[in-house]
């Protein structure tokens, strides 16, 4: 019995192996390439396992495209919602600024090489059709954007939810192309170009999320 659990721990750990070699090799050629472009024979070959072993453990490629996405946007989400449980928790009146901040958080953290990772990859993802993407998207991202806008209209009681769930979409598309391009046309990227940039951010997120409703 020890010598079958050993073996079944082996096999669990050889496939668990396989699979983030492949989910490697997907990421990096579907933010570089687009995944229209990206074969599952190119990323087989590039993760060094044959083109059966892709099908087996993801079933297709949009079956793969999905686990790639949840493997990065998984941990963010959950951060994302720890740091705003962390802020309602404290049973201050929540500002619009530190609520932002707990959204764009992940991005603060991100050490390394794991920042251009999930920059290409978000861009990368939005850029793909809707039929692609939508499903997707509502998976990883309905329940935290819920949560948010809550908190959001919590502290700008004069914004209808309605409204303020179309403030939070431009809010996502600013951020997207922030991802896609952290610079002006005719700046020159350096390093901290980036932090800076998402400050920036924040502060013009800031501005139209609490602007009053009488506005419209």
């Amino acid at each position: 019995m020890a010598a079958l659990a050993e073996s079944m721990a082996s096999d669990s750990n050889s496939g668990e192996l396989t699979r983030n070699k492949i989910m490697d090799a997907a990421e990096g050629l579907i933010v570089a390439n687009g995944f229209a472009a990206t074969s599952l024979r190119a990323i087989a070959n590039a993760a060094g396992v044959n083109l059966a072993a892709t099908h087996y453990h993801f079933g297709s490629k949009r079956g793969l495209l999905a686990a790639v996405f949840h493997r990065r946007m998984g941990p963010m989400g959950c951060s994302r919602l720890a740091a705003l449980t962390e802020l309602e928790a404290a049973r201050e009146p929540l500002t619009v600024r530190a609520i932002l901040q707990a959204f764009f958080a992940p991005f603060q953290e991100a050490e390394g090489a794991e920042l251009p990772i999930l920059q290409g990859l978000v861009a990368c993802i939005y850029a793909e059709p809707p039929s692609l993407t939508e499903s997707h998207l509502e998976d990883e991202f309905s329940e935290t954007i819920g949560r948010f806008v809550a908190a959001l209209c919590a502290s700008c009681p004069g914004v209808p939810e309605e409204e303020m769930r179309w403030r939070f979409h431009f809010m996502i598309g600013s951020m997207i192309q922030f991802l896609k391009f952290d610079v002006p046309l005719g700046f020159e990227r350096e390093d901290g170009n980036f932090q800076e940039g998402l400050k920036r951010l924040l502060v013009f997120a800031e501005k139209g999320i609490q602007q009053s409703g009488d506005d419209l």
